[in-house]
């Protein structure tokens, strides 16, 4: 490998601090080298930050790579709002994920895998053993606790009945296309709970409709649950809310709205708020609607706010959302009157950094979130939801204080196909020197309406952007035209253009960057991930500036790619017609119409089952390349793998091939002398 391996003493060192999370003025004065992939390997992520309803607690996800067992451990954590040292309440080798605190704050549910299918489990916050909530045969999705603490409610699919055993033992279990990806159908079930136990549950969904989420009214009775025709992604669009006024009772549609919503809240006097476009297809700002249960159009309450809306919580007189801006994350806050919007948003939180996955207590008094930056790791934070003071109360990656990182920033630019000012986040080699030209590497997000943040990037996938940046590459995140935070308008602008002027906002990119000095236009690699990939196909068949490759998941035949993805409405909204309707624009639009340009250097890796963009994708554009004979290409296939690689070793032989084709084909000065 060409990577640098962690010394014994250092991974000794990793070892130990990941088993305690305390304060970086602990660890002292400590040498910086730069990042490795082993570095990259053990970093734990945190999630599900869950305040309890008095503000006092806040529980929450961490998230480790278990190489020995070859998979991912997930344990639930406990930190006071006060501050002190953070509790680690399970130790299970496996995942423990989504804790949702008791109405009365007195414990903690969460969902595990440490039976055959997933089941709800309970901790107190001051540890001890857990105990199993839930018994279902299929396994446990979603789960909430009704207010009251005395039901909980969860998504599942059904007990196979005796017919239905018997059935599958005579014919086998054959695969209907059209429910592939999601062969059972989700329902609501609701229980009654004995000593925070779950009793025998009822059903409390229809048949006919599949169950994707759902909330409790405050009164512990009447739930909403969003729901599909179907378990087939496909049908999105057309899900819509339901009301059901008591378990069992007869569910009710209180949304019609065309594009597909789902409920976020429901509070004593905002009543019930869902989200959705009010669009069927698009690139639409997704908005909060108030959902008159009497009847009644739904009233939106983000119109002034021009970005996709999350819901964080409400008083009488403010609505919390929070949502994305350029390059960054916020709250913002909503006046209401009489339960509709009474002014603009105004920004509660500073810009310092990227805020993301709020919890509010009860009262509103406190939120806490998950905050990071450019040298700043993933953590948990809390600050009062009126007086935004963000005070850190985790740090989850001490070990990090040894690695030094390149020096991140957000720069901007002119598309030379029409002068829209288009951003992105540009990751300077460690050591870097003002007027030094070095390697420049794109990492292109996928989407196309994902985002490339200023954020802690380490890595962006398979893509190691602190391992580039210390050997030497910068490296740049462009946001490209369709990319999300930058408002409605720009989101939408490569609808019926993309392999359009959203390439020439990449490309344009590179040549701001060699115009001021930091590229070095005979050293540029290329890589991307879904979307990204598709950009990097398409890249390669239009220049030969690129010196490498790789591209991850890419699509590059649009036509077959329409009826192998899991979402061909993709390209409804992207394109307009379908491919029958119009063979030649789809053609266009292929990088595999070009293939016989490419003479880039091309590592290809895909998930074994990928089912949003096909393994035959990539086998098909590598067979081509390697046939045609002007390129080196590289196909990896990794096994039982979906759209995103997910096991610890495969992770780490993603990205260790990606450092040794770019270190192959694009050298680095180790000095980085100063040249023109």
């Amino acid at each position: 490998m060409l990577t640098r391996l962690v010394s014994p003493r250092r991974a000794a060192m990793a070892v130990a601090v990941l088993c305690w999370l305390g304060s970086p003025a602990s660890l002292g004065a400590v040498q910086q080298n730069p990042m490795t992939v082993e570095d990259v390997l053990t970093i734990r992520t945190v999630s599900g930050v869950t305040i309890s309803p008095d503000g006092r607690w806040v529980a929450y996800v961490v998230t480790a790579r278990d190489f020995d067992e070859n998979r991912n451990n997930s344990d639930i954590w406990v930190v006071a709002v006060d501050g002190g040292e953070p509790r680690r309440l399970t130790h299970h080798d496996g995942t423990d994920t989504s804790p949702d605190w008791s109405g009365d704050g007195t414990w903690i549910a969460f969902r595990s895998d440490r039976e055959e299918h997933s089941q709800v489990y309970g901790i107190r916050p001051d540890g001890g053993e857990a105990w199993q909530v839930t018994d279902w045969e299929t396994g446990v999705g979603g789960f909430a606790i009704a207010p009251d603490g005395n039901s909980i409610g969860f998504v599942a699919s059904a007990k196979k009945s005796d017919d239905d055993e018997e059935l599958e033992e005579l014919r086998g279990r054959p695969i209907v296309w059209d429910s592939s990806y999601a062969e059972d159908w989700s329902r609501l079930w609701v229980a009654p709970m004995r000593d925070n136990r779950a009793l025998e549950s009822e059903q409390s969904s229809p048949d006919t409709l599949n169950v994707t989420g759902f909330v409790w009214a405050p009164d512990s009775k009447a739930l909403a649950f969003g729901a599909r025709p179907s378990p087939v992604l496909r049908t999105y669009p057309h899900g819509a809310v339901f009301v059901v006024d008591e378990p069992g009772g007869e569910a009710r549609k209180v949304t019609t709205m065309p594009g597909g919503e789902s409920p976020v809240a429901w509070h004593e006097t905002m009543g019930l708020l869902v989200s959705g476009t009010a669009h069927e297809l698009g690139t639409y700002n997704s908005k909060l609607w108030r959902v008159p249960l009497d009847g009644g159009d739904p009233v939106s309450l983000t119109d002034g706010l021009d970005e996709h809306a999350g819901y964080v919580g409400a008083t009488a007189r403010t609505l919390y959302v929070a949502a994305r801006h350029r390059t960054g994350g916020r709250l913002y806050e909503i006046p209401l009157r009489n339960g509709i919007a009474n002014g603009a948003p105004s920004v509660v939180s500073d810009d310092a950094l990227y805020y993301t996955g709020f919890s509010a207590s009860d009262d509103m008094s406190t939120v806490a979130f998950i905050a990071t930056g450019p040298a700043d790791p993933h953590d948990v934070y809390v600050s009062p939801a009126n007086d935004f003071r963000p005070r850190k109360l985790t740090t989850v990656n001490p070990q990090l204080a040894e690695v030094a990182l390149g020096e991140q920033r957000v720069v901007d630019w002119r598309s030379s196909a029409d002068g829209e000012e288009i951003e992105g986040v540009l990751t300077l080699p460690v050591g870097y020197r003002t007027g030094t030209r070095v390697p420049l590497l794109l990492v292109i997000h996928g989407g196309p309406s994902g985002i490339s943040s200023n954020t802690f990037a380490a890595t962006r996938g398979a893509y190691p952007i602190q391992v580039f940046a210390g050997m030497g590459y910068a490296v740049l995140q462009p946001n490209y035209r369709g990319s999300t935070g930058y408002g409605e308008r720009f989101r939408g602008l490569n609808r019926g253009d993309i392999s359009g002027k959203d390439w020439i906002d990449i490309d344009s990119g590179v040549d701001e960057l060699i115009s001021e000095g930091i590229a070095d236009p005979d050293r540029l690699g290329i890589m991307g991930w879904s979307f990204g990939g598709h950009h990097t196909y398409w890249g390669i068949t239009q220049t030969d500036r690129y010196a490498a490759a790789s591209a991850g998941a890419g699509a590059n035949d649009l036509i077959s790619m329409y009826s192998q993805t899991d979402l061909p409405e993709f390209y409804h909204t992207y394109l307009g017609p379908k491919p029958w309707e119009d063979f030649e624009l789809y053609e266009e639009r292929s990088a595999y119409r070009y293939v016989e340009r490419v003479v880039t250097p091309l590592l290809i890796q895909v998930g074994e089952r990928d089912e949003r963009v096909p393994a035959e994708q990539s086998i098909q554009f590598f067979e081509a390349v390697r046939a045609i004979g002007k390129a080196p290409t590289k196909l990896i296939l990794y096994p039982g793998q979906p759209h995103g690689v997910r096991q610890p070793r495969l992770v780490r032989d993603l990205m260790s091939r990606n450092v040794e084709w770019f270190t192959r084909w694009i050298p680095t000065a180790g000095d980085m002398s100063s040249g023109g």
